[in-house]
This record gives C-alpha cells, sequence and structure tokens, in this order.
C-alpha cells in the first residue's frame, strides 16, 4: 500500500512539473491578454528575419510591424532557451506576436510565454487594438 501511494505521489510531482529541472506544464491558453500586457517588458508583432543559436539560447531577430508596450525601434532581438518545447520555437520568415521579459538587459520569451505565431494570435490581437508603428531604426 506505501509503495502505491509512494508511486502516485512520484507520477503527480513528474506531470505537473515540481521536479526541479523538468519542463513546466503550460495552460493551453494563459489567464488572461491583459495580465500578460501588464507583466511583460514588451509586447509587439514581428516577422522573423534571422534565427541562431548561442551558448544554450536561441536569438530571433524580428522586423516589428506594431507595437503595444517597449518597442519603439522596426527589428528588435528576442532570446529563448534553446531546445524547449514550450518556447514560441521562431521560424523565419513568420510573423508572432510577442510577449517578452526582460533579463539582464535582454529581451526574451521563456518557456510558457504567451508568443504565439500572428495566425493564432487573432483573439489577442483584437484585445490588444491597433498598436503603433516602429518610430525609428535601430542603429
Amino acid at each position: 500500500m506505501l509503495v502505491n501511494i509512494l508511486g502516485l505521489a512520484a507520477m503527480l510531482a513528474l506531470s505537473s512539473g515540481y521536479i526541479s529541472g523538468l519542463p513546466c506544464r503550460c495552460p493551453i491558453e494563459p489567464e488572461s491578454v491583459e495580465r500578460d500586457f501588464k507583466s511583460s517588458a514588451a509586447v509587439f508583432l514581428g516577422e522573423v528575419v534571422s534565427v541562431r543559436g548561442a551558448r544554450g539560447r536561441l536569438e530571433a531577430r524580428l522586423r516589428v510591424s506594431r507595437s503595444w508596450k517597449g518597442i519603439d525601434t522596426e527589428e528588435v532581438s528576442v532570446f529563448e532557451p534553446a531546445n524547449s518545447a514550450e518556447s514560441p520555437n521562431y521560424r523565419t520568415g513568420v510573423s508572432y506576436l510577442v510577449y517578452a521579459g526582460m533579463h539582464d538587459g535582454e529581451l526574451f520569451t521563456g518557456m510558457c510565454s504567451r508568443t504565439k505565431p500572428e495566425a493564432l494570435a487573432q483573439r489577442d490581437l483584437q484585445q490588444l487594438g491597433e498598436g503603433q508603428k516602429p518610430k525609428r531604426v535601430r542603429g
């Protein structure tokens, strides 16, 4: 009986991602656009122009078409952990609605980010409204 209880406890811990080093299990749809907007350093729509890997992470360079928060340049880099199932996994030529945090002066989208391809972000885009076009060229 004790073995069954311990086995069940271990399965629950593994499936919920509470054991260090295991990936989290993200909700299918985060709670609200407003909450994620407030907790993000930057929220913008941009097309990926390049993706490269370095030091266990990926850098996606995006051409910004609209911004709601934290971005006023035409291009920006966003970092994410390499090989993470819950990260956006940016693809060149695809536009993304990005909800980015800030870490050590760099924008990042980590595990369980609300970031998603524009084609899947219509509900978020309706709630966010028009947004702003970038005002300056990064240089």
